[in-house]
């Protein structure tokens, strides 16, 4: 966990897929009934394959271009993904194709919290000397690939399509990250240097799926209470770190996962209700692996829904191993 100063979002923005109403999923034998009544999405995200490159550069490019931060002022670009969407975006490319020529590429190849993990990851870069001035950071998923399939590859989450794109400045921007917190480990996962020879860590190709269920795994309903105490461990170590309470926060952001897997129960025992967070937007997305706290933040920005002086808390968890949090402040 660690305390910032002078770090700040400059901009944030997603680049989703076309609405596919659940409905018809169901009728057509996609998407279990019972699964839907009981993880009580609406709709998700959907992009073809090809479409998916393209959205990480609209994202990438919306956020740099609403930061006001040139190109040869980013220092580093960090591209988070998981599961198939390895070959959907890569730093090195969004680099190139926004002309970021003085950047470092890096990607983070993890679960469902591979976003804030790089956020954790460009704060402590950026921290790291006075000399350093921005980063962008952007994430891209989908629920392509071989034996793939957005209703059933993790049980209790829908799979969406998108791509965001965040800037992390050391000037000003539209809110100041207060503090982050990462806590686990992730098998499944690592920090890769994009400008190198590209090869897929031993970890990423055995487990980089994060399903849930299957041999050696937990049913929704078991995961559930894991996902629980760990996310309430990260938010609190974030909450302390940033010298605030669950009480002083506006907003939350949680991952768009299916109701049976968000433990409401267990986080309006916290204070946490569902009217502070985004769930009813994220039902209609569907579960952004990594990109879902920075699509939920766009979401609030784009919707006038936060103020200055307020509170948002970005929570992550990866397939129960990995767990992050930031707290930001909005300017």
């Amino acid at each position: 966990m660690t305390r910032w100063d002078g770090v700040f979002i400059g901009a944030v923005a997603a680049a989703l897929g076309d609405t596919q109403d659940l409905e018809d999923a169901v009728s057509q034998g996609r998407y279990d009934a019972h699964d839907h009544e009981r993880d009580s999405y609406r709709a998700v995200r959907v992009a073809p394959d090809s479409a998916l490159p393209g959205l990480v550069l609209r994202a990438a490019g919306l956020a740099r271009d609403r930061s006001g931060v040139a190109p040869g002022d980013i220092d580093l670009v960090v591209h988070a993904f998981a599961g198939h969407a390895r070959e959907a975006g890569r730093a090195a490319h969004v680099s190139r194709e926004l002309a970021c020529s003085a950047a470092t590429a890096m990607e983070v190849v993890q679960a469902s919290n591979g976003g804030l993990a790089a956020l954790h990851l460009v704060a402590s870069y950026l921290s790291a000397s006075p000399a350093m001035r921005a980063a962008l950071l952007t994430t891209v998923d989908c629920a392509a690939g071989t034996g793939a399939d957005r209703y059933r590859t993790e049980r209790g989450k829908v799979l969406g399509d998108g791509a965001t794109g965040l800037v992390v400045t050391t000037g000003s921007g539209v809110a100041r990250v207060l503090s982050t917190a990462v806590l686990g480990d992730a098998p499944e996962g690592a920090l890769v240097r994009a400008d190198l020879e590209w090869r897929v860590p031993e970890g990423a190709r055995a487990g980089g799926g994060g399903a849930v269920g299957g041999p050696g795994g937990r049913t929704p309903d078991d995961l559930a209470a894991v996902l629980a105490e760990r996310e309430r461990e990260v938010l609190e170590l974030a909450l302390s770190e940033a010298g605030a309470t669950v009480a002083d926060v506006t907003r939350f952001v949680f991952p768009n996962l299916g109701r049976r897997l968000q433990g409401w129960s267990r986080r309006a025992a916290l204070g946490i209700h569902e009217e502070r967070t985004t769930w009813d937007w994220g039902t209609g997305v569907g579960h952004l692996r990594s990109g879902d706290q920075a699509a939920g933040l766009a979401h609030l920005l784009d919707a006038g829904e936060l103020a200055p002086g307020d509170l948002v808390v970005l929570v992550g968890g990866g397939c129960g191993r990995s767990f992050g949090c930031a707290v930001l402040e909005m300017a």
